[in-house]
This record gives structure tokens, C-alpha cells and sequence, in this order.
């Protein structure tokens, strides 16, 4: 198999879906973490930035905005697909996509000032392979700064699901790096750190961004609802159920969204991840 293999599947279908489908909302729920990002990474006129797990290639537009040069790199070829119509939209010059597994693309040696990852570096396969790779592509005192999820049970937005489930089941133990890539990999900050740490990153840290988000960036309550159920993540917690404890559920997910939609804002939930830094 090789390295990745298995995201490259997902991300090239199933999981792409979704995610294509409903781009533009998924940029204004995570729009908070895109601040913080991209605040904290202090992107100037001089700089090449490396954007990891793209995506549709918001994160990688906007730091665009502020810095010489920046290439998005996914392994989805629909994400990249619309990465790339969006900036030739915006007339964007100074920003390239790639179709590329980070994990093991040949970046050019001491070549970007900084990388960034918006929920993207939690997908390889080989951590220690991936973030040796990553740090090869940063100049000397270059920086790095990644925001990954918190665990699953600080993510009000998915314990809605998570609550309805465990009703009937048990919920999976999710992440950690034990558990492979995914969306929860990178949850414990003391692995984080020992993973940069390990590579040959400097001056790690990792903090907590705690922020409320806009649940479909702002939809109606029923399409709010439908966002939410045809996420990967949620299908596979409601998969754990029969059909009479799934309809159990859904109708508690819906009454438990009803709850905190506001008419003309939009479903308010909480959301929690870490903010990663580390230097070349």
C-alpha cells in the first residue's frame, strides 16, 4: 500500500462530497480558526508560505493576501480542483495548488518562511516522516503554525451527535496518534509536542482556541441540520446504531439544534482546537 493510500481514496471520493458540495459554508464555520491562524503566523510582504491540507483554498488565499508567494497542497484532486477556480476568480497571481501527499512530495530544501495547516495535519499516515518532510521545506528559523481539533468531547458542534449516540452505544476513542490518522490524531498536546520536538522543531507550544462557530456558516436550521448529518465523521457515529436507536437520535440532534438556532444567524455551537507553533 502506499503511504496514505487510504486517505488518497477517501479524500479523492466519499469524504470529497460533502466537503465539495458545501465548500463556501464550511469556509464561514471555520472562519474563526482562520483568523487565529493566520493572526498568529504574522505573514509579511516578503515571505513564501506553504499551506498544508488546503483544501478548497481558503486558508491558502488568504494568507496570499499578506506574503510574496504560497502554494496550497492537498492530496484531493476535487478540493484542489476548486482551490484552483477560486483563484483564478480572485485573480490571484502569487498562489499555486498542487495535487500532493505533503507527507512525501520533494519540496524544494529551505525554500518556504513559514507553513500553515488549517485541520489538515492530522491526515498522515508516518507523522515522523510527514513533519521531518515538512521542516526539510522551511528556511533556517523558519516557522510553523497548525490548528488541530481538541478532543471530540470539548467540540460541542459534534457532541450533539456524540450525546444522541451514546444514548444506545458507546462512543469510539478517537485520535491520538495511536490511532492512526485522523480527524482527532493530533489531540493530546503532550504527543504534539514530542512529535515536533522529535523532528527537530524549536520552540513548540500549543495553546487552545476555544471560539463559537456558525454551524453551516450561517444556514437555516433544517439545511443546518442536513450539513451536519452528512459529515464522514457523523455518519460514523450514527453507523454505531440500530435503526429504531437512529431515529431516536436524529430527532434528538434536530431538537438539540432548534435549541441554539437563532432565526437569520444560524445554529451557534461551540468549538475547540490547538494552536501549534514550532520553528526551523
Amino acid at each position: 500500500m502506499n503511504p496514505n493510500q487510504g486517505q488518497t481514496e477517501a479524500w479523492n471520493g466519499g469524504e470529497s462530497v460533502h466537503y465539495v458540495s458545501h465548500a463556501d459554508r464550511y469556509d464561514r464555520q471555520l472562519a474563526p480558526f482562520t483568523e487565529a491562524l493566520l493572526k498568529h503566523v504574522h505573514l509579511g510582504p516578503n515571505d513564501t508560505v506553504l499551506d498544508i491540507g488546503c483544501g478548497c483554498g481558503v486558508t491558502t488565499l488568504q494568507a496570499a493576501r499578506g506574503a510574496r508567494a504560497a502554494l496550497g497542497v492537498d492530496i484531493s484532486h476535487p478540493l484542489v480542483g476548486i482551490a484552483r477556480d477560486r483563484a483564478r476568480a480572485a485573480g490571484a497571481d502569487n498562489v499555486e495548488f498542487v495535487v500532493a501527499d505533503a507527507q512525501t512530495h520533494g519540496f524544494d530544501e529551505g525554500h518556504f518562511d513559514a507553513i500553515i495547516s488549517q485541520f489538515g495535519s492530522m491526515f498522515f499516515d508516518d507523522p515522523v516522516g510527514a513533519f521531518t518532510n515538512l521542516r526539510r521545506a522551511l528556511v533556517p528559523g523558519g516557522r510553523a503554525a497548525f490548528i488541530t481539533w481538541q478532543e471530540l468531547d470539548a467540540n460541542d458542534w459534534l457532541m450533539v451527535v456524540g450525546r444522541a449516540v451514546e444514548r444506545f452505544a458507546e462512543l469510539p476513542d478517537l485520535g491520538g496518534l495511536a490511532g492512526g490518522a485522523g480527524m482527532f490524531a493530533l489531540k493530546h498536546p503532550d504527543e504534539i509536542t514530542a512529535l515536533l520536538t522529535g523532528v527537530g522543531f524549536t520552540n513548540n507550544s500549543v495553546e487552545p482556541v476555544s471560539t463559537t462557530i456558525l454551524l453551516a456558516g450561517g444556514a437555516g436550521l433544517d439545511e443546518s441540520v442536513d450539513f451536519l448529518l452528512g459529515m464522514g465523521m457523523v455518519r460514523g457515529l450514527l453507523g454505531r446504531l440500530d435503526r429504531d436507536q437512529r431515529e431516536v437520535a436524529l430527532d434528538e440532534i434536530r431538537a438539540t439544534l432548534a435549541e441554539h438556532y437563532e432565526a437569520g444567524v444560524g445554529v451557534r455551537l461551540g468549538a475547540a482546537g490547538w494552536l501549534v507553533s514550532a520553528h526551523n
